[in-house]
């Protein structure tokens, strides 16, 4: 796997061509994101016996009050030859303003 790729505001223009071939030829797409907050009160955690729709409530109610800070992207390729994946990850800095990661 190669290092990931950090894009921000001064770079995305020059590296959108690599990310949208990435995602056109990838046998499937993996996203990861992270925010300023999750879980705010008690009534915001998950608990053992949530069911699958409580957690996902749960957990939307709290990222909608939330900033995404970086939004992760990963794409995987399998390499028949190698019988493993390939694999290109970009991070997407998103806020605050990313110009600002550039200094």
């Amino acid at each position: 796997m190669k290092d990931k790729m950090n894009i921000t505001a001064a770079n995305f223009l020059e590296c959108l061509p690599l990310v949208t071939n990435s995602i056109y030829y990838a046998d499937y797409l993996a996203f990861d994101t992270e925010f300023s907050g999750l879980t705010i009160g008690f009534d915001d955690n998950q608990h053992d016996f949530d069911s699958l729709e409580t957690r996902y409530q749960k957990l939307k109610h709290a990222c909608q009050r939330c900033n995404a800070f970086q939004i992760g992207l990963a794409t995987f390729k399998w390499i028949e030859k190698e019988k493993t994946y390939s694999v290109r990850a970009f991070n997407f800095y998103v806020f605050p303003h990313s110009s600002m990661m550039d200094k």
